[in-house]
């Protein structure tokens, strides 16, 4: 932790560092180094170097040389023995024991130096000959003091009435009055982004701004709360007090998906009690947040981590790089966006602890140094990694699972496909065609095979087998689908698999021996799982299978089956359908968006792949849109349906060709497959009256599970009954009868 002198500045490698960056012993063996090392060397800034680079201003390095300096005449005075009076004075040597303790600490605190030296008092000398000698020292002792406190260092100190926070303050870094967490001050050349989706508010007081550093292109994400920034200093001290003493509590026994909120109650409780006991003026409201503070860090994850998870409208992942290191996030509107939050060793080390103590049996140690949890409390995918999986450091990746699966008409909302493809969509789902959702991480492959489930509805057993729990199967459960979860192995760590775990091939011939089901098979990377799955669907024709794996074409999928499963090519016609999405971007800075790219469909019987839909791009994501390629028409790749009329459609409905999962489908069920594209049409009218419903009321609920089921639902009755009635579905009378009681649902869910 040497100081090296480069060019015209002081440089601090603090990864050779034992201390951590501010911390009163860091402080102590740096002043030290300082006032070695500003003796033969002049520069103008001093540079520290960690996870992030602090350089000091001029001005702030002048502030501590000075200091230095300051500290170096004094230890220079301490060889002078004329300014301790008489040798033979008995208070001789107890004058230098004095100094040399005044210096030691004001390597540490320059406030308790200066009080220790004042404090400092000589009874009366009880001889003449030693008045003199008590004199000169204490005339020494004034003039250190008095130089000493003119420093601007120990002002800067005096007026932040902490050491730590004046040397922080320096490089532009603060703490948290009760919790030991380092948070950078706001870049002063950084601009508030004057968008509306650059402002909000979240739940229990907090707040978000996004600023930008033009220079640096880069954005930042300010979430603050105001109502526990203005607590008075007796309520932080209140906090402090009771997060220092629940820290040293032990709760590896408890429940954490409850325990959170029961801690919560009880500090709230214990707050308004010391109020009244301490006489301090407290409000419910106060109390509240208060204990969600202290339960942060106590049995949480720290209250950056747990109030950006209330954001998981805008943020789908936070990511940790190491211990003090700035947080990041990954934002819808804004991409990579990075927080001025860095927690050190001993919190992250917390934080992770609570997270792993989230699932019960998941170990965390050296023996194993990558877990994935998931703390249901949160609906938060943890994924973290310790020594020896990295080099020392801490590192966490944090998925914001959604709580309730997109539906179609979200996806309208978002651009992400046509009308026409989510009606289609929801027919070949229906109807149980296989199917592969592919794409790169974090395109959304998981979100769009969950939103299936609601096309699958509750008349067939649809069983998820997952590695981890992120299709969320109990908000289908709780609306009556029969909906299951099996658990099987990692899916990408086999090697790793213990006695208690089944693989994903023995998991779904298991399942499947116990009756027919729709298996939705999510994150599918091992060899032998690639293998289960190709088996399952030449073994037994007609499963109905919904996977997803990471893949951007078609070639992809069939390289790594050959090359590196040794799986013939040919075996890929086992799957009906294989839907590609992909991310989009309109500039360097703009937002991404999650599209359907392109669809493919399998015909067995030409040994090809027939391309269904693809994505045109335009200028932006309003002039893009998906081009359905088996439909000559122009409102089939329309996204404005405004105007659709399904029975003027079925009359002049120019079909380019008939897709070969539309013609197997056709033939099995004995109807005409103009009949399941004119259904497909029908459904995305009804998926598109629910988007606009919402739009028009400006209500973001109706885009949510709960009315898309009952306007799906309602729009599936009509077809039945009349097919019932005449044999075949009539779509142009089912969309009047839709039509005219559709006003009525929005009005009944609206009440």
């Amino acid at each position: 932790m040497e100081l090296m002198l480069e060019g015209n500045k002081a440089v601090v490698d603090l990864s050779k560092s034992p201390y951590e960056f501010g911390s009163p012993e860091f402080l102590s063996f740096h002043i030290r180094n300082l006032v070695s090392f500003v003796h033969d060397h002049s520069f103008e800034r001093i540079v520290y170097e960690e996870e992030t680079t602090h350089e000091l201003s001029p001005e702030a390095t002048q502030l501590l040389v000075e200091y230095a300096k300051m500290l170096g005449q004094i230890e220079a005075l301490l060889l002078r023995r004329d300014i301790y009076g008489d040798p033979r004075d008995p208070m001789y040597t107890k004058r230098m024991e004095v100094l040399k303790k005044f210096l030691f600490t004001a390597y540490t605190n320059p406030l308790d130096a200066a009080r220790f030296l004042e404090s400092y008092k000589e009874p009366m000398a009880d001889r003449a000959a030693f008045v003199k000698s008590q004199q000169t020292f204490e005339a020494w002792k004034n003039a250190i003091l008095k130089h000493f406190k003119s420093t601007k260092f120990y002002q800067l100190v005096e007026q932040k009435g902490d050491v730590k926070k004046a040397f922080l303050s320096l490089v532009h870094l603060e703490t948290l009055p009760y919790v030991d967490l380092i948070k950078l001050q706001m870049p002063p050349e950084a601009i508030k982004v004057q968008k509306p989706e650059a402002s909000y508010e979240l739940p229990y007081g907090n707040k978000v701004e996004i600023y930008e550093i033009p220079e640096k292109d880069i954005y930042i994400y300010h979430i603050y709360n105001p109502e526990l920034e203005a607590l008075s200093p007796e309520h932080k001290k209140l906090m402090k007090q009771l997060i220092s003493a629940q820290l040293k509590e032990n709760f590896l026994n408890a429940d954490f998906s409850i325990l959170f909120n029961l801690k919560v109650n009880e500090y709230k409780q214990y707050f308004l009690e010391q109020a009244v006991i301490q006489n301090i003026s407290i409000t419910p409201r106060q109390a509240l947040l208060m204990a969600r503070e202290v339960a942060s860090w106590v049995v949480g994850f720290g209250s950056p981590i747990e109030n950006i998870s209330l954001d998981r409208d805008h943020v789908t992942d936070i990511y940790i790089d190491s211990e003090n290191s700035p947080i990041y996030l990954d934002h819808r509107e804004f991409g990579i966006v990075h927080t001025l939050f860095r927690y050190n060793r001993e919190l992250l080390e917390r934080a992770f602890k609570n997270m792993v103590l989230s699932e019960k049996g998941k170990k965390f140690d050296s023996s194993s140094p990558v877990v994935d949890v998931v703390a249901s409390r949160l609906g938060m995918r943890c994924h973290l990694q310790r020594p020896p999986a990295t080099f020392g450091e801490l590192q966490g990746a944090l998925r914001l699972m959604s709580e309730e699966p997109f539906t179609y008409a979200q996806y309208l909302y978002f651009q992400s496909f046509s009308p026409l493809f989510a009606g289609y969509d929801d027919v070949l789902v229906t109807f149980g065609s296989s199917e592969a959702v592919l794409g790169v991480k974090g395109v959304g492959k998981t979100s769009f095979t969950a939103a299936k489930i609601a096309a699958i509805g509750p008349a067939r057993r649809i069983i998820p087998i997952q590695d981890i729990w992120e299709i969320p199967v109990r908000a289908y459960r709780k609306r009556g689908f029969h909906i299951g979860a099996a658990r099987i192995a990692s899916l990408d760590m086999e090697h790793l698999q213990t006695a208690g775990d089944l693989d994903l091939v023995a998991m779904a011939n298991a399942l499947l021996r116990m009756g027919d089901a729709a298996l939705i098979i999510n994150e599918v990377r091992s060899k032998s799982n690639v293998q289960g799955i190709i088996n399952l669907l030449n073994t037994q024709p007609g499963v109905f299978l919904l996977y997803n794996l990471h893949a951007e074409s078609l070639l992809d999928i069939r390289d790594r089956l050959e090359l590196v499963f040794g799986i013939p090519a040919s075996s890929m016609f086992a799957t009906d359908r294989y839907t590609f999405l992909k991310k989009v971007k309109f500039g360097r800075r703009g937002r991404t968006h999650r599209v359907l790219g392109y669809e493919y469909e399998s015909d067995r019987k030409n040994k090809k792949f027939e391309k269904v839909f693809e994505f045109v791009r335009g200028d932006n994501i309003n002039n893009s849109y998906v081009k359905a390629l088996f439909i000559k028409n122009a409102i089939a790749s329309s996204k404005n349906w405004d105007g659709l009329d399904l029975r003027t459609l079925e009359k002049e409905l120019d079909i380019a060709f008939i897709p070969p999962t539309i013609k197997r489908r056709a033939e099995e069920a004995g109807v005409p497959p103009e009949e399941l594209i004119m259904q497909a049409f029908y459904k995305g009218y009804a998926i598109y009256r629910v988007y606009k419903a919402s739009q028009q009321t400006n209500n973001p609920n109706l885009l949510k599970l709960d009315f898309y089921l009952k306007a799906n639902n309602f729009a599936n009755k009509i077809m039945l009954e009349l097919e019932k009635e005449l044999g075949r579905p009539d779509f142009a009378q089912a969309q009047r009868i839709f039509d005219e009681n559709f006003p009525k649902l929005v009005q009944l869910e609206m009440q």
